[in-house]
């Protein structure tokens, strides 16, 4: 995954929320060639020291306690001065986003296991930075405005810009996950993960790993959900999206039609061609178990981009479905005259993932 060209201190905060969430794809080979498990984040530590204090770790079946120190390359570690500092000698992890995976050694000369993250991550570093930075925005609807019309001077032709910048970016990873995993069992994860929008998508991809459709056709809402009760994150969330209600609804789906997802992709090449329609989809495929909205968000999160460049006319023009507050105020702020169309919410949404930039 070649990571965009993206501000240094989004990036790198974007990655570390990542961590926090412990939203990266474990387990995972070290340079050393130790495989790593990833036990508990730590605590998210804001000022001076190392990231993450107190990082639970497996290496190589050994339970490993310490710090976590985050970077985009290897070299930053002596270019910081880590190597001279006592504030990281309990260092155990150097998580490094891209590049060679140099090793690095403490003042006290030990040398933490040294792990490559852009390998690891769920989703590709727009979206995780788009997801950072809401997360920094939550209630600041002003600022969201302020930064997208400073950005994008013509704000119909630019955000749809970064609207299709974002759909190549989606429609690249999914078509990476198909050919790892296949179109069925991808489909159906990703669908999973998004349910979890945001920070409970790491939960929901865990289940997703877990069990297949049938899976979750023969499982409970409440114990899916016990079964991963502390990870977990119910700030701000609204009853509707819930994971307890999202699990409950899903499995719903599953029961009702367990082959929604054939039926999902016998349908998008006839959407390309203008053949079928979005109410075919949510009715004719999902059987309207879905809400519309929550059907529309996973329409354009998932569906439509793993139908590939085709659909990007249909993926343009669909409703935006379920998105953050903040991000629904800032289109109404930003003019009369921007619809409530899946382009207008994507292209602001890119804005965000670039700190403003283009």
């Amino acid at each position: 995954m070649r990571p965009p060209a993206l501000p240094f201190p989004a990036a790198e905060r974007a990655i570390q929320r990542l961590w926090s969430e412990s939203r990266l794809r474990f387990p995972a080979r070290a340079a050393s060639g130790a495989v790593v498990e990833l036990v508990h984040p730590g605590q998210w530590n804001r000022l001076g020291g190392p990231d993450f204090l107190g990082t639970e770790l497996l290496v190589d079946g050994r339970r490993v306690r310490g710090d976590t120190e985050v970077h985009l390359r290897s070299a930053d570690w002596r270019a910081h001065g880590h190597h001279r500092d006592k504030a990281y000698a309990n260092v155990v992890l150097h998580a490094v986003l891209m590049g060679e995976a140099a090793p690095v050694r403490t003042c006290a000369g030990d040398a933490p296991e040294t792990l490559v993250l852009l390998p690891l991550l769920p989703e590709d570093l727009e979206s995780a930075a788009e997801h950072d930075a809401l997360a920094e925005l939550r209630g600041r609807a002003a600022e969201i405005v302020r930064l997208v019309a400073e950005a994008n001077p013509v704000l119909d032709r630019d955000l749809r810009a970064r609207a299709r910048e974002r759909f190549a970016a989606k429609v690249a990873l999914l078509a990476r996950r198909i050919e790892a995993d296949g179109w069925e069992a991808t489909c159906h994860r990703a669908t999973v993960e998004a349910l979890g929008q945001g920070a409970n998508r790491a939960a929901m991809a865990s289940l997703a790993l877990r069990l297949g459709v049938q899976g979750f056709a023969a499982s409970d809402a409440g114990d899916l959900y016990l079964g991963e009760i502390g990870r977990w994150n119910l700030r701000g969330q609204r009853p509707m999206a819930h994971p307890h209600r999202r699990l409950g609804l899903y499995i719903e789906l599953c029961r009702a039609r367990p082959d929604w997802v054939s039926r999902v992709r016998r349908d998008l090449p006839h959407l390309a061609r203008g053949h079928a329609s979005r109410q075919g989809l949510l009715h004719g495929a999902l059987g309207g178990l879905l809400p519309p909205g929550l059907a529309d968000t996973l329409a354009t999160d998932v569906w439509l981009p793993m139908g590939g460049a085709a659909l990007e006319a249909a993926w343009m023009d669909w409703p935006a479905g379920h998105r953050p507050d903040g991000v629904e105020e800032a289109r109404q702020r930003l003019g009369a005259g921007l619809p409530r169309r899946n382009w207008c919410v994507q292209g602001i949404l890119h804005a965000l993932g670039r700190g403003g930039k283009g």
